[in-house]
This record gives C-alpha cells, structure tokens and sequence, in this order.
C-alpha cells in the first residue's frame, strides 16, 4: 500500500532544474533507500517534502487523499535535513526538552534519549558531544513527533561502527512498529542490507525506482582473477557472459545467483583455476552502471 505518492515534481533554482518531473511513491510500513551521486537532487527531494522548499510543479497525495499545499505533509512526518543545529551550551536532555516544548508534546525524554543510546550523556553539553552523538540527537529530535513518516537526510554521516548498527537497529525496530522510513545514504553495501526497496536519482530524474526482491533477481557482476590467461575454451566460456582483460587477467562475469558456483566447476574443468572471485554488490553494481557517465 502506498503511504505517499508524489506526480510530476520539477523545481528550478535560479533557472538551473534540479528535478524533472520525478514522479515515486513510498511504500506503507517498508523503508526506502534514496540514492544517487552528489548534486542529484535528494536532499532537494527532503527539503521539498518538508515545505523547506516550494516546488514548480507536483501533486502529493498520503494515504490515497491529495494534499492542496505540500507543507501540510509536516504534520504528519518528520525530517532530519542537513547538519541538525542545537544550542551548544545546553544539554542533550535540555535541548529536547526546549524542543518538545515548541511542539507541545508530552514525549518521555529518558525513554527517548535510551532508544537512540544517549542516557549517559543526557546531562553532557551538546558542545563538547561528537559528531555522531550530534546524529543520534538528531534522530532524537524528530522522533519527539509523533509520525508514521520519517525522512532521514545521510543520517549515518559521522558514526562509528558501532554508532551505525546502533541506528541501523534503531531504525528496524521503528519499522517494525510500523513507522515508515526513507533514508538517503551513499553507503550502498549497506543499504542494500537492511532496505526494502531502493530509488535512484541521476541528473534530477529518477533512474531506477526497485524493490529489494526484484533487485536480487538481477545479474550479479563477478570478477575472477586468474594467475594467467586461461586457454582459449575457457575464454570461449568466459566470452558468452562478459568480457576478459589481458592486462589484469582478470574476467568480469553477468551471472545469475544460481549461474556462480557451475561456472567456477567449469573454468576449473577447462584448466583455468581462479585465484580469486568476487561478487559485486547489485546495488552498487547498478549504480556503477547508471552513474557511470559522470566518470567519463
């Protein structure tokens, strides 16, 4: 079930088109990742549905009924966009508590600060916090709302690996009590882990709008390295499915998940033994693929 739908978006700044008619929806109770390369047009996407921005054009409708100004969607979302900005010289606690109290909520603070693993340093000033307790802070902020949408700008920006799983737990559980979530990352591997459906942006328009089942239908593209170049029926076999580079002896395959482990029984029988395979990443792999223009 769709829980947003957004038609025919276009916004323009000084003259220059930053999104051409992007038409997507979010799926009810899953968690989207959006993505693409810097300048593509996602956080423009965020600060739109935040009433930051007016667009030139769009139609967004939330659960099946339009919308007649874009920034009545605040009521029902909340946003983490940019860097989050708190006053330095008070506390965690106390910024949270200045912040529920604009919004007139009666949110319980502690519970909050636990959920996102910052009760030990709820007292501390936000000054001497680091960059990732700032981020914790943030997604603190916007759950002091009460929402069933949230829209999370590069929120893993700063956290350390611990940090990340902390927030990539945090944000399962929301998810499993039901809180849709879109998150815009370019940390793609790990993405592609814990999402459920993907949309990327290029050049302002949207270049693949996926789910994670039929993301994991596709080709995967895998390398195998080999100490020299393998007789010619191996690169007979190796040619019906990619191409080989002499210079790194090294071929690169499109493979379905099943094709993997009997092509390796092949080129082994065929007396070209790799010495090492690697899968790419389908996410990445298809973004490599759509982006690769801006390499060029």
């Amino acid at each position: 079930m769709q829980m947003l739908k957004v038609e025919e978006l276009s916004l323009y700044y000084g003259g220059q088109r930053v999104l051409n008619n992007v038409s997507f929806s979010f799926e009810k109770g899953k968690i989207t990742g959006l993505l693409g390369p810097n300048g593509a047009g996602k956080s423009s996407i965020f600060k739109v549905l935040a009433g930051l921005v007016r667009p030139d054009s769009g139609v967004v409708t939330k659960n099946g009924e339009n919308l007649e100004d874009i920034s009545d969607l605040r009521k029902s979302c909340s946003y983490m966009i940019d860097s989050p900005a708190f006053y330095p010289y008070l506390s965690g606690r106390q910024n949270l508590q200045l912040i529920r109290k604009v919004l007139g909520r009666e949110k319980d603070l502690e519970k909050l600060m636990r959920l996102v693993g910052l009760d030990p340093f709820s007292q501390k000033r936000v000054k001497n916090y680091s960059t990732g307790m700032k981020q914790r802070l943030a997604i603190a902020q916007t759950m002091i709302h009460d929402v069933d949408l949230l829209l999370l700008d590069e929120p893993f920006n700063g956290l350390d690996p611990n940090g990340f799983q902390d927030l990539i737990t945090l944000l399962r559980q929301l998810n499993e009590e039901g809180m849709t979530v879109v998150v815009s990352s370019h940390l793609l591997n790990e993405l592609e882990q814990f999402a459920d459906a993907f949309i990327l942006l290029h050049n302002g328009s949207i270049a693949l709008d996926i789910s994670k089942k039929d993301l994991l239908k596709l080709k995967k593209k895998v390398s195998f390295v080999f100490d020299s170049t393998p007789p010619d029926d191996a690169l007979k076999l190796i040619s019906k499915f990619g191409s080989f580079e002499k210079g790194t002896q090294t071929a690169i395959l499109d493979l379905e998940p099943h094709e993997i482990a009997t092509t390796v029984e092949r080129l082994v029988g065929l007396g070209a033994v790799p010495v090492n395979v690697e899968t790419q990443n389908l996410l990445e792999s298809k973004y490599l693929e759509i982006t690769a223009d801006l390499l060029d």
